[in-house]
């Protein structure tokens, strides 16, 4: 391609962005301090009072190697499972967790992971909390390692603090009946927004009239999210407003975690999570079950 095309090729995609980004203009989006920290900016917190770094993998992965004075709450210690897989923790748990991590009210949080969900799902459970001095290490435990931060082995024993945690909010939550009366009494400004994949989807069906983005569309090949404006356009495309009330499901909840961040960090904030998930509607048998055309409707169980 010649020079002039290039140009003419790149003038092109700049107008189309452009009238993107108009678009984008004409809702209302929430500015904020961001949630998702770079990567490059990590060592900079290392060692500073009142910060911690949270490593969210697995002890077996955190054993191996992790962040210079990193401390390790895998997602098992801030989930429990009943009455279904991954719901979000007691009261009483977090607080013994937090604080058994030398994690106070007055701390900020830094986490990461290796999946895309562990640090993400973290951030959410402590939002639940009244907690919000939290970000997520774009790009997890992957990017760190590329970035040359140093790692090491060692334990740190971190001082106790008090972590007094407020009563869990439903600004960030939905429940099963809320989703229910939304499929029963459709509200244009509610959205239903799955996160699973289509070939879940195919297999297994989805809550009636939702709208199905993969989570993975969140992130770049690198596992790094996209940029906040690439996300306004991406969902605004899908008619998702910052204006809608947003409730996200995936299975069991942890995909819906990092969609969560996403979105916040984009300017949308009235975002609930179903944290019964997919696997809770579905084993209910008196929840409807929407299939794709022509697909099989699965067996359901009573979850109870």
């Amino acid at each position: 391609m010649g020079l002039i095309a290039k140009k003419l090729t790149i003038f092109s995609f700049l107008a189309v962005l452009a009238a993107m980004i108009t678009g984008c203009s004409s809702h209302t989006f929430v500015l904020g301090e961001s949630l998702i920290l770079p990567t490059e900016e990590l060592s900079s917190y290392t060692g500073q009072e009142k910060v911690v770094i949270v490593d969210t993998r697995t002890a077996e992965e955190y054993a191996a190697g992790h962040v210079d004075g990193a401390v390790n709450i895998p997602t098992e210690e801030i989930v429990i499972n009943v009455p279904v897989k991954n719901m979000l923790t007691s009261k009483k748990k977090i607080e013994k967790v937090m604080g058994g991590s030398g994690i106070g009210n007055d701390t900020l949080v830094l986490a990461y992971d290796a999946n895309k969900m562990g640090a993400s799902r973290l951030l959410w459970s402590l939002f639940m909390y009244g907690h919000q001095n939290v970000k997520v290490i774009d790009g997890g435990f992957d990017a760190i390692q590329k970035s040359g931060i140093a790692l090491n082995t060692d334990v740190p024993e971190p001082k106790p603090a008090v972590f007094t945690a407020k009563e869990p909010t439903r600004n960030w939550l939905a429940k099963m009946d809320d989703v229910r009366k939304q499929v029963e009494k459709p509200d244009s400004h509610v959205i239903l927004l799955d996160v699973r994949t289509l070939e879940e989807f195919a297999e297994k069906g989805k809550v009636p009239g939702s709208v199905i983005i993969p989570y993975e569309t969140n992130f770049f090949s690198d596992g790094t999210f996209k940029t906040t404006q690439i996300t306004r356009i991406n969902y605004l495309e899908d008619k998702i407003n910052p204006e809608d009330e947003i409730i996200v499901y995936c299975q069991t909840s942890m995909r819906a975690a990092p969609v969560f961040v996403q979105l916040y960090e984009a300017g949308y904030r009235n975002i609930r999570v179903y944290d019964g998930a997919y696997l809770e509607w579905s084993s209910n048998s008196d929840n409807p079950v929407e299939m794709p055309a022509g697909g099989a409707a699965p067996v359901k169980k009573n979850a109870s």
